[in-house]
């Protein structure tokens, strides 16, 4: 699913994580993500996506 996304919103989610403080942080925002690329959820201010 991830590697389906354009390159830039690849980096885009890459970046964002990376930048995170705590490692509390990141384990939920990697949970956000895992779910916006199932369709599920916003990131990064965008609507839930569908990839086939």
């Amino acid at each position: 699913m991830f590697r389906g996304l354009t390159p830039s919103l690849q980096n885009e989610i890459v970046r964002y994580i990376a930048n995170l403080k705590t490692e509390e942080s990141v384990e939920r925002n990697v949970i956000k993500a895992i779910n916006f690329l199932l369709g599920k959820e916003r990131f990064i201010g965008r609507d839930a996506m569908n990839i086939g």
